[in-house]
């Protein structure tokens, strides 16, 4: 399966299940179109697919050579740790079927944005907010939809 990973100057992390073999710029443009802001810079291996996806989101292009990791200030460094680390950790295991890869990317990612971003006594609790915050569905609406347990006019009916 061809995974996109995408890493900006804040390293937000964007990866995304774009098919299978190789990358084609129909696939490359539909997963960027929505994250990359026009006049940004994309950073690229040599894949010709890359020079019309960056004309179509208005992007300046540099593209690494085959073979190289670095082309003047510009290099593949963070991009191909991740892809390293990424693959040493699925390896673990012992097969991924495709349907739930998109599911291992993002807990993957959460797992590198705990890891660098929050001290280790945050974790749980941010976990928590975490998956309340993208898994449930409550609103405050429905909160006071809801009848009340107990009625809280009844000790006050003596008063009136």
């Amino acid at each position: 399966m061809c995974v996109l990973i995408a890493i900006d100057e804040y390293d937000r992390i964007l990866t995304k299940v774009i098919g299978q073999g190789h990358p084609n710029t129909l696939r490359l443009k539909a997963a960027l179109v929505s994250n990359v802001e026009p006049f940004s810079t994309l950073i690229t291996d040599s894949r010709k697919a890359y020079s019309e996806v960056a004309n179509t989101l208005g992007c300046k292009l540099q593209q690494i050579p085959s073979g190289e990791h670095q082309k003047g200030t510009y290099n593949l460094g963070v991009m191909n740790q991740y892809h390293s680390e990424l693959k040493t950790w699925i390896s673990g295991f012992k097969g991924v079927s495709t349907k739930h890869l998109e599911n291992y990317l993002l807990w993957f990612r959460f797992m590198k944005h705990m890891k660098y971003d929050l001290e280790s006594d945050e974790h749980s609790n941010h976990t928590f907010n975490y998956v309340a915050a993208q898994y449930l569905d409550i609103k405050n609406s429905d909160v006071f939809k809801k009848p009340f347990p107990i009625d809280i006019y009844k000790p006050y009916q003596h008063l009136s």
